[in-house]
C-alpha cells in the first residue's frame, strides 16, 4: 500500500459523479467494510488502560508533561461513543436517505445483547464474587451491576468494574438509537439528496443537544442531580458525530451537491455543478479528506486538554467550564480520528497503520481488554506487592497488558463469538443489512470501597467525562460482524 505523500496533503477524488459515488471501500458506505476502524478501536482501547495505570501507579498526579497527556487518555470513550454512533446508525441513515424501510428493531435490539451482555456477565461474576462479595447484601446488589444500571441513583461501581459506567451510557444508546432514527426519518424530503441533508440537519441538532446538557448539567445552580453528566445526553454530542458521519457516508451515490454547502434543510434536486471537493470549504477538507493533517491536528487538541485549560487531571472536581472545555476538545479529537477514515480520498499513513493485522487483532477483541483490565489490575497489585497511587507505571503497565490480552483473546473465542451464533436464531432468509459494532469507554476508576455511594463532588472529571470508544464502543467486535459486506462467522 502506497503511504507516502499522503500524511499532510488532502486526497482529492477524481470525480463524484460518474462513479457512483466514492470506492465503497474508502468511503464506508453499507457495502464496504473498513478495516481502519477496526484497529482505531485499538487504539482507543490502549489508550483508555493507558489512563487507567497512569492514574492507579500514582504517575498522573507527577509534574511530568507527559503524566498530563495520559490523564486524558480517557479521550478513547469519545472515540468508542462516535464509532458506536457511526456503525450502528449507518443503516438507519442508509434505509432512510433510499427512502427504504429501515433494520427490524427486534433483530438489531437481540443483536445488540448478544454482543455485549455474555462477556460482560462473565466478567461481572469474576468481579462480584472475587472483590465485592462482602458488600452484596440484597439481591439488588446483585441485580444493580448485571441489569447495567450503575449510573442511576445511588451511583453504584464495583470495584474491579469502575470502567462500566461507559458500557451503561452505551447500552442507554443502543435502547435509544431506534427512537433517534424514527426521529430522523420524519426529517424527510422528495429526494435522496433532500433526506440525506435533512439527516444531516438533524445530526448536528444531537451534538447541539449534547454540548447545551453539559453546560447545563455542569452549572452551579443546575437542578439535575450529580450524576446527569454520565447519562446518555450527556454523550449525545459524541454519538452525534457518528450519525453525522454515518449519514455522510451514506450520501447519495452520482450527486455533485455537497453536504457542507448552505442550506441543509433544502431539499436539493442533486444537479449542482461542483464537485464534492471543490465545494467543500478549505478548513473542512482538512478534517474528512487528509488523514495525516487530521491526525496531528487530534495530537494538538489532545495535547491542549492535557493542560490546565481541561481542568485538574485526577479526581478532584473541575470548574463547570473546564470540564466542558474537556468534554469539546475530546469531541474535536474523535471528529479528526474518525472523519478521515471513513470520508471520500480515505487513506495515507494512518489508515495504513491501523490496518496492520496485529492493530486489527487488538481491536477485535478490544471489548475483552476494555471488561477485563481492571481486574488485571487487581491481580497486578497483589502478585507485585504494588500498593495503590505509588508503583512503577512501566512495570504496572506491562504485566497488566499481559495478563488482560490472553483473557481478553478466550472471552472472544469463548464467550463472545459463540454467543454471537445465537443471532441466527429467528432469522429469515434475507440477511440483515448491516450491524456495527460497539464503542466501550471507560472511565478512572476510583479506589474507593465496592458499591459505595458518591454524590456530585466525589465523581470528579476523571471519573465521570472520558470517553473513549468505541468503538462504544467500547465494545469492539468481529469485523464479520460490526460492519457490512462480510460474511458472517459460520
Amino acid at each position: 500500500m502506497d503511504v507516502e505523500g499522503t500524511v499532510s496533503r488532502p486526497v482529492r477524488p477524481d470525480s463524484i459523479s460518474g462513479q457512483a459515488g466514492l470506492s465503497a471501500t474508502n468511503t464506508g458506505r453499507s457495502d464496504g467494510w473498513l478495516p481502519a476502524l477496526e484497529g482505531l478501536r485499538a487504539v482507543a482501547v490502549i489508550g483508555v488502560v493507558v489512563h487507567h495505570v497512569s492514574f492507579l501507579s500514582g504517575l498522573t498526579n507527577s509534574f511530568a508533561h507527559l503524566a498530563a497527556v495520559l490523564a486524558r487518555l480517557d479521550v478513547g470513550v469519545a472515540i468508542f461513543f462516535a464509532l458506536s454512533g457511526f456503525l450502528l446508525y449507518r443503516p438507519f441513515a442508509l434505509a432512510a436517505i433510499n427512502g427504504q424501510s429501515g433494520p427490524s428493531v427486534r433483530r438489531y435490539l437481540w443483536h445488540r445483547a448478544l454482543r455485549i451482555l455474555p462477556g460482560y456477565w462473565a466478567m461481572a461474576i469474576v468481579a462480584l464474587t472475587w472483590l465485592n462479595i462482602d458488600y452484596l447484601k440484597s439481591v439488588w446488589d446483585w441485580a444493580i451491576p448485571f441489569l447495567l444500571a450503575q449510573i442511576y441513583e445511588p451511583l453504584r461501581l464495583p470495584v474491579g468494574m469502575e470502567q462500566t459506567w461507559s458500557l451503561a451510557t452505551e447500552a442507554t444508546f443502543y435502547l435509544a438509537l431506534p427512537l433517534i432514527a424514527v426521529l430522523g426519518r420524519r426529517r424527510g424530503g422528495r429526494t435522496p439528496l433532500g433526506r440525506a441533508r435533512r439527516q444531516l440537519t438533524f445530526g448536528a441538532v444531537l451534538v447541539l443537544a449534547g454540548l447545551i446538557w453539559n453546560a447545563y448539567a455542569h452549572g452551579p445552580d443546575t437542578p439535575l442531580p450529580g450524576l446527569a453528566v454520565l447519562w446518555l445526553p450527556a454523550f449525545l454530542d459524541w454519538f452525534g458525530i457518528g450519525i453525522m458521519l454515518a449519514v455522510l457516508a451514506s450520501w447519495p451515490a452520482g450527486t455533485t451537491s455537497t453536504p457542507f454547502l448552505t442550506g441543509l434543510t433544502g431539499d436539493g434536486s442533486g444537479r449542482g455543478d461542483e464537485d464534492l471537493w471543490s465545494a467543500t470549504p478549505r478548513g473542512l477538507r482538512v478534517f474528512t479528506f487528509a488523514p495525516g493533517t487530521s491526525w496531528l491536528i487530534a495530537g494538538a487538541l489532545l495535547w491542549i486538554a492535557s493542560t490546565p485549560i481541561a481542568g485538574p487531571r485526577g479526581v478532584e472536581p473541575a470548574k463547570p467550564v473546564e470540564s466542558v472545555t474537556e468534554h469539546l476538545l475530546f469531541l474535536l479529537v474523535a471528529w479528526c480520528l474518525i472523519a478521515p477514515l471513513v470520508g471520500p480520498g480515505s487513506g495515507g499513513v494512518p489508515r495504513a497503520l491501523l490496518s496492520h493485522r496485529a492493530v486489527m487483532f487488538l481491536g477485535r477483541i478490544s471489548y475483552g481488554i476494555f471488561l477485563w483490565h481492571l481486574l488485571a489490575l487487581e491481580v497486578c497489585f497483589r502478585l507485585l506487592g504494588f500498593t495503590r497511587m505509588n508503583s512503577s507505571f512501566w512495570v504496572l503497565l506491562a504485566v497488566t497488558m499481559a495478563l488482560t490480552v490472553p483473557v481478553a483473546t478466550a472471552s472472544y473465542y469463548l464467550i463472545e463469538r459463540p454467543a454471537r451464533r445465537l443471532r441466527r436464531l429467528g432469522r429469515r432468509s434475507r440477511p440483515v443489512p448491516v450491524e456495527p459494532d460497539l464503542p466501550l469507554p471507560a472511565a478512572t476508576p476510583a479506589p474507593t470501597p465496592a458499591l459505595q455511594g458518591a454524590g456530585p463532588a466525589g465523581l470528579g472529571t476523571r471519573l465521570v467525562p472520558a470517553a473513549d470508544p468505541a468503538e462504544p464502543q467500547h465494545e469492539s467486535g468481529d469485523r464479520h460482524e460490526e460492519q457490512p459486506g462480510r460474511q458472517q462467522d459460520q
